[in-house]
């Protein structure tokens, strides 16, 4: 029987790994085997979200990050990055794990297993 399971994508292996990936960023789009993600570092802290502002699709490369807001570069929409809530809509967040210095992202995903 079908069952909702989340999926884990090792994103960074080591935390020196994370931080050349966030140079002179606080947030770049990551494209890996699960999608693409925003990821959003917030001191040592890694968030997740999907790719695109819900208030008209579009994708938030090049978003700003104001302190603990994300704000989308067409229209200027804010979302928590908490929560993802902002506007009466919420960026879809994903699941962040931290196992032996790896960085993991997690997505549901339907599976027979």
């Amino acid at each position: 029987m079908f069952k909702r399971k989340i999926f884990w994508q090792l994103i960074f292996s080591t935390s020196d790994e994370m931080e050349l990936f966030f140079a002179h960023h606080t947030s770049k789009v990551y494209k890996g085997v699960l999608g693409e993600f925003l990821l959003v570092k917030k001191e040592k802290t890694l968030h997740a979200f999907k790719n695109r502002c819900p208030h008209q699709n579009k994708p938030l490369n090049g978003c700003s990050i104001k302190d603990e807001v994300i704000i989308c570069p067409f229209h200027k929409y804010q979302y928590s990055i908490r929560d993802g809530k902002g506007h009466g809509m919420c960026l879809e967040k994903y699941p962040t794990k931290i196992e032996e210095d790896k960085f993991y992202v997690g997505k549901e995903k339907w599976s027979l297993f």
